[in-house]
């Protein structure tokens, strides 16, 4: 049996951090061995929201969902110790690129594990996504009028128009007016059918998105806060507005 190490640094190990990481691994062996990692006498403090965004942004960890006890599709891990036979019990390492954080790595675990309650596994990958971007879910509701029917020319696209006489006593009937031979014509009204979007429903959809995603943030503030399981980060009580579409938000006055 062949055994093969790597040492390396982390790429970023906080403020006032040293953190050193050894990763070694039995060449036929299903999963590796654990990290050893050093604790941190002086940790950073940090928020829930800017704690995933330097885990996925800056630290490029991602989900793993096999270790929920969900099977990937596509290759197994027989496959993989198949081929590594072939290579001579070889591993190959892939370049130029460290491994994340150790705080990165368990910041996403936590994310994979979510309930379903909080929105499973999808939830963690949208978070993870908003994360990686440095973004929020987008509720604001930017009102704004379209035309209903367009028509489009060589001129461009242009608003279709119809004859107000046709929406009855809500509209207007012909007017009359005399041409230049002095006969009296009836000119039809036109108006311009438009519908506003986003409309209420998607309003109230974009908002329920927000409060999903803050649910997922309060409930991860409330595990790393309770089990300490960070080596180099604390995480505070910081935590986005829960309704920032309201102009007094209730957490604000509380404080």
């Amino acid at each position: 049996m062949q055994s093969m190490g790597r040492r390396g640094r982390g790429r970023s190990a906080g403020r006032g951090c040293s953190l050193k990481v050894v990763r070694s691994e039995v060449i036929g062996a299903i999963e590796p061995a654990p990290r050893l990692v050093l604790r941190s006498s002086n940790p950073r403090r940090i928020g829930i929201q800017q704690l995933l965004e330097w885990a996925f942004g800056v630290e490029k960890a991602r989900l793993d969902f096999d270790e929920m006890g969900v099977t990937s599709v596509g290759i197994s891990t027989e496959y993989l110790l198949m081929q590594r036979g072939l290579l001579g019990g070889m591993r190959i390492d892939g370049g130029g690129k460290s491994d994340p954080h150790h705080d990165a790595d368990i910041v996403a675990s936590k994310l994979a594990a979510i309930g379903e309650g909080l929105g499973g596994r999808s939830m963690a990958i949208w978070v993870a996504d908003l994360a990686r971007s440095g973004s929020m879910p987008d509720w604001h509701a930017r009102l704004r009028a379209v035309p209903t029917d367009v028509s489009t020319n060589r001129h461009g696209p242009r608003s279709k128009t119809r004859c107000a006489s046709d929406l009855g006593s809500n509209g207007w009937p012909a007017q009359p007016r005399r041409n230049r031979k002095g006969a009296v014509v009836y000119d039809k009204v036109l108006y311009c059918p438009i519908s506003y979007s986003p409309t209420a429903a998607q309003v109230a959809d974009a908002k329920r998105k927000y409060l999903r995603w803050y649910g997922v943030l309060h409930d991860l503030r409330a595990a790393f806060q309770a089990d300490g399981s960070l080596d180099c980060h604390v995480v505070t009580e910081a935590l986005p507005r829960r309704t920032p579409w309201k102009t007094v938000d209730v957490e604000t006055l509380a404080l």
